[in-house]
C-alpha cells in the first residue's frame, strides 16, 4: 500500500495532503521514515505475493534522541564522558536522568499509542523501553497505518514477510487539540521484515572425535588464559568485585553448567552472583538444547571465570529482529550492568540502516549510563556473509559504532599435551598447534585465519589442498570496513575515537583481539547440547570469537574495578592507547584478505591484552 508523496527539495521528510480511508486518521499529512527496507535481502530473494492479511506480526518501533537544553546532544555528550579533562568526564547518567534528557514526553509517545491503536495495533505489556517499545497487529492493519505493502519472500530456501517500500507516519496528528509529528518522532521500525539471520560466532576444529573421547575438558583454562594475558592475580584483589556483567543471548541455558565449569577450575566466586532475565516473553527455564545453549553457557563460563568476583546477568531473547534489539534496550533500560558481552550477529548485508542505527541507539544509551558494550566480530574472515554474499563484508553488531569489536589470535601450545602453557603473546618462542595425525609448528602469537592449515591438508584425509580450501574457506577473525557506517552516514557516527588510528572513512572491525582459533582453543561445559549428555557435559575443539569478547568483558570487568569505576566507552581509552606496553601487537598471519601488521589492522585491531600493562596505562592517561 503505497502513500504518494510530492517531494520539495531534500527535506528530511516531505509531506502533502493525502486521501486515505484509514478511520479517524486526524491527520493529513505524511513523513517517510528511511532506511526501513531490507533492500540488498530483498534483490537476493524472490517474492512469493502477498503475506496473510491476518498473520500477527511484532515490531519494534524506535524513538529519536531529543535534545535536551542542560546537556549537549548526545553524541557530544558521550565524547566528553570520555575525554579526560572534560567536566562531563565519567559523569554518567542514571537511567532516569537519561529518559529525562533524551527521550522523549510521555505525551509523545501517547500520540504515537492513540494513532495506532485505531488500527488495532496495541503495545505489548512489559515490552516498553527508554527509546523505543513493541507493539502488536495483524498485517492489514500494520499495511494501512504505516502505509505499505507487505509481501511473501523466499531466501536460500527460508520463508519470510517483508516490506519493499519506506513506513510512513503523520506529521501532523491531533491528539488531545495539539498538533504531533509522529514521523520525527519514530527513529525506525523493526519486525516489517521477519527475516533473521542471528547466528553464534563458534566454530570447531574438523574432525573432533578423538577430543570428545576423552572425560575431561581439553583446550585453554581459565587460569592459563589469564596467564597468557597477564591478568591480575586473584591475590591482588582485582577480581572483578563490585561489578556486573550483562551477557546478551538469544538461546537460554542450564546455569548449574556454568557453576560445574568453575568449580571443576578451581574459580572462586565467593558471593558473586548469577541471574537470568527473560526478554520479550523469553522463559528462562525453557531448553537451550543445541549449539544456541552453548554460546549462552560458555559466554557466563569464560566472562565468571576471567573476573570471579563479578556479577553475571544474562538476558534472554527469541531469535527475532525485535528480540536482538531488545536484548541491549532491556540492559539500558534496566540500568544494572555495567560490562555487556554478544557473542551473536549477522553480516550488514541482512539489516536495512534504521535497524543498525535502533541497536546501535541501545549502545549510546549504554555507553551515557557508564556501560561498556562489546561484540564478537565474526568467523568468517573477511567475508562475513558468505556464502550468500562473496564480497568483503563485516557483521554487525561488531560494525557498530559505539561497541567494541573483539576478533580473534591464534595462541599456540608450548606442547603437545592437553592444558599445556600458552606461548606469551609476542614471543619469539616456538609454539605447537595439535592436529589430526601430528603438530604446527608457530612463532609467537598470530592473526587467526584458517590459511595456515591448507599445506596440511593430508592430515585432515583431504585429497588435495584445493578441497580442503573449500571446507575451512573463509574461516578466520572477521575484520574489515563497514559499509553501513562510513563518514556519509553522519553525525561522525562511524566512530571517531578511531579515526587516529585509521582513516577509511569508515568503521574498521575489529578493536581488539584474544585468543579464539579451535586448534588452540577450549572446552565448554553444556549438559543440555546436541554434543553432549546430561551425565557426560564437556565438549572439546571449541574456538571462534565468540570466546574472545565475554573473556574481553571480564577483562573489562577487572579494569572497571581496578579503575575506580566504569569506564563508557572504552573505545577511547584503548585507541588513546594504541602501541602501549598495554597490547601484544599482531604482526603475523591475516583472515583470508588482510594481514595483520603493527598498529591498529583489520584482523586483529589494536592486538590482544596485556591486562595489567594496560589497566595502568589508562589510569595514567586518564590523570595526565
Amino acid at each position: 500500500m503505497k502513500r504518494a508523496f510530492l517531494w520539495a527539495g531534500a527535506a528530511a521528510f516531505a509531506a502533502v495532503p493525502l486521501v486515505m480511508s484509514a478511520p479517524q486518521a486526524l491527520a493529513s499529512q505524511y513523513g517517510q521514515l528511511h532506511g526501513n527496507v531490507a533492500k540488498a535481502l530483498l534483490r537476493g530473494s524472490k517474492s512469493n505475493g502477498p503475506a496473510s492479511p491476518s498473520a500477527q506480526v511484532t515490531l519494534f518501533l524506535g524513538f529519536n534522541f531529543q535534545t535536551p537544553s542542560n546537556l549537549p546532544a548526545l553524541p557530544t555528550f558521550i565524547q566528553d564522558s570520555v575525554t579526560p579533562g572534560n567536566p562531563y568526564f565519567h559523569q554518567f547518567l542514571s537511567e532516569n536522568q537519561f529518559a529525562q534528557a533524551y527521550a522523549p514526553s510521555s505525551t509523545q509517545v501517547n500520540a504515537l499509542l492513540n494513532y495506532l491503536a485505531q488500527y488495532q495495533i496495541q503495545p505489548q505489556p512489559g515490552n516498553a523501553y527508554t527509546m523505543g517499545l513493541n507493539v502488536t497487529g495483524a498485517v492489514s492493519n500494520i499495511e494501512k497505518a504505516f502505509g505499505v505493502s507487505i509481501n511473501n519472500y523466499l531466501s536460500n530456501g527460508r520463508s519470510f514477510i517483508a516490506n519493499d517500500e519506506n513506513p510512513s507516519l503523520p506529521t501532523d496528528y491531533t491528539y488531545h487539540g495539539q498538533s504531533y509529528n509522529l514521523a520525527s518522532l519514530v527513529s525506525g521500525v523493526a519486525g516489517m521484515t521477519t527475516y533473521s539471520h542471528f547466528t553464534t560466532h563458534t566454530q570447531q576444529q574438523q574432525n573432533v572425535s578423538n577430543l570428545n573421547t576423552q572425560n575431561g575438558p581439553v583446550g585453554y583454562s581459565p587460569q592459563q588464559m589469564a596467564k597468557a594475558y597477564n591478568a591480575f592475580p586473584t591475590s591482588s584483589g582485582i577480581t572483578g568485585k563490585g561489578v556486573t556483567i550483562g551477557i546478551a543471548t538469544l538461546a537460554p541455558f542450564v546455569p548449574s553448567d556454568a557453576q560445574f565449569f568453575w568449580n571443576y577450575y578451581h574459580i572462586n566466586r565467593g558471593q558473586a552472583t548469577l541471574s537470568e532475565v527473560g526478554v520479550d516473553g523469553q522463559s528462562t527455564s525453557a531448553s537451550g538444547y543445541g549449539v544456541g545453549g552453548s554460546e549462552t553457557s560458555l559466554d557466563v563460563e569464560r566472562s565468571g571465570a576471567m573476573a570471579p568476583s563479578s556479577n553475571i546477568v544474562v538476558y534472554e531473547a527469541p531469535n527475532t529482529n525485535p528480540g536482538f534489539i531488545d536484548l541491549f534496550q532491556a540492559a539500558a533500560t534496566a540500568d544494572k550492568v555495567q560490562v555487556m558481552s554478544t557473542s551473536w550477529g549477522e553480516a550488514e548485508f541482512y539489516q536495512p540502516f534504521s535497524y543498525s542505527y535502533m541497536m546501535n541507539q541501545a549502545y549510546m544509551q549504554g555507553a551515557a549510563e557508564g556501560m561498556s558494550m562489546m561484540a564478537a566480530s565474526g568467523d568468517s574472515g573477511a567475508y562475513d556473509g558468505w556464502p550468500a554474499v562473496r564480497s568483503l563484508a563485516v557483521d554487525s553488531p561488531a560494525s557498530s559504532p559505539d561497541i567494541l569489536a573483539v576478533g580473534g589470535t591464534t595462541l599456540p601450545m608450548v606442547s603437545t599435551t592437553p592444558n599445556a602453557n600458552p606461548i606469551a603473546p609476542g614471543s619469539s618462542q616456538t609454539g605447537y598447534i595439535p592436529i589430526p595425525n601430528g603438530t604446527i609448528s608457530m612463532t609467537g602469537e598470530q592473526a587467526w585465519g584458517w590459511q595456515y592449515l591448507l599445506p596440511y591438508y593430508q592430515n585432515f584425509g583431504m585429497q588435495n589442498e584445493a578441497k580442503w580450501k573449500r571446507l575451512i574457506y573463509p574461516v578466520g577473525s572477521t575484520g574489515g570496513y563497514s559499509n553501513t557506517w562510513t563518514s556519509t552516514t553522519g553525525n561522525n557516527l562511524y566512530g571517531w575515537w578511531q579515526q587516529s588510528a585509521q582513516n577509511s572513512g569508515a568503521r574498521g572491525v575489529p578493536d581488539v583481539a584474544l585468543n579464539a582459533d579451535p586448534f588452540t582453543g577450549y572446552a565448554i561445559y553444556d549438559t543440555n547440547s546436541v554434543y553432549t549428555s546430561p551425565t557426560a557435559g564437556w565438549t572439546n575443539g571449541w574456538g571462534g570469537t565468540s570466546f574472545a569478547a565475554p573473556q574481553w568483558a571480564g577483562i573489562t570487568a577487572l579494569m572497571d574495578q581496578y579503575l575506580g569505576g566504569p569506564q563508557g566507552l572504552i573505545n577511547a581509552a584503548l585507541y588513546a592507547n594504541e602501541g602501549g606496553t598495554g597490547f601484544n601487537q599482531i604482526t603475523q598471519g591475516n583472515n583470508w584478505y588482510y594481514s595483520a601488521a603493527p598498529g591498529w589492522n583489520p584482523v586483529t585491531g589494536l592486538g590482544t591484552p596485556n591486562v595489567q600493562a594496560l589497566a595502568q596505562d589508562i589510569a595514567h592517561w586518564e590523570t595526565h
